[in-house]
């Protein structure tokens, strides 16, 4: 490799092999084209077993995957499904890595339709407005809830329409927060200090109370993307409800 690229890769000694700087420059290519090889072959196999790679947003029921994967193996397709986040879906789908992925678009385009709503450990009953959110004059600020999206939701568009209507209704900037992960999210959310933004069926998987938010219409919208029109027939057509009830929500056109 060394004579093929021109010039020394590794500094060599008795005691120990590190990269030259020539080594450390290209070495960054050397993995992509190893992580592309890997994926051409994993391609290749799962053609030849007939296997359909689907990813699929994280922190959903996985029993639910399984019933699909089951209505799947029952309709004759061999359905491989993966958990990523909403990056690393559509990054691996523009590489070739998967079949057909669920990705978030615009409800315009959106074949699956999510409502979201706030939920927290709580004995509450009443019906929840952001407005009941709002910091009194006694609190200091780390008092306040705060209104924590997941990493699934933290799109710009999402974040801004939540931002804005927070601030609507007396909310301070800060009450608003991306979470770094589900698990921090849910430390806050389980001490009734916090509310999580998701959906009902994870309120539910989590023990949490779930309250759709009077005034507050935000959902997660998704699109199944492929490069087949047969891919697109099986999961719209056999396995749309199925996706839908794994993302806890509905299909377009349907209640």
């Amino acid at each position: 490799m060394e004579v093929h690229l021109g010039g020394a890769l590794l500094e060599r000694s008795t005691r120990q092999v590190s990269l030259t700087p020539f080594g450390a420059a290209i070495l960054g290519h050397a993995q992509a084209v190893l992580t592309a090889e890997r994926a051409l072959l994993d391609a290749a196999e799962s053609h030849r077993r007939g296997t359909v790679r689907l990813l699929v947003p994280p922190d959903h029921d996985p029993a639910l995957w399984a019933a699909l994967r089951l209505r799947a193996l029952g309709a004759g397709t061999d359905l491989q499904i993966e958990e990523n986040d909403r990056e690393r879906r559509s990054l691996r789908f523009r590489l070739g890595e998967a079949d057909a992925a669920i990705l978030p678009v615009e409800t315009a385009r959106a074949d699956w339709v999510v409502p979201l709503g706030l939920a927290q450990a709580t004995d509450r009953t009443r019906p929840l407005t952001l407005a009941a959110l709002r910091p009194t004059r006694a609190m200091l600020p780390h008092e306040a809830w705060r209104i924590t999206v997941l990493a699934e939701d933290a799109s710009d568009q999402l974040l801004t329409l939540l931002q804005e209507s927070a601030a609507e209704s007396g909310l301070a900037a800060h009450q608003v927060y991306e979470s770094p992960s589900v698990v921090s999210a849910l430390t806050g959310a389980l001490a009734g200090e916090d509310w999580v933004l998701c959906t009902q069926e994870q309120a539910t998987a989590w023990r949490l109370q779930w309250f759709e938010v009077r005034g507050l219409r935000v959902a997660r919208a998704y699109r199944l993307e492929s490069g087949s029109t047969d891919f697109r027939k099986l999961f719209g057509t056999i396995l749309g409800r199925e996706i839908a009830v794994a993302l806890g929500g509905a299909m377009r056109g349907q209640s």
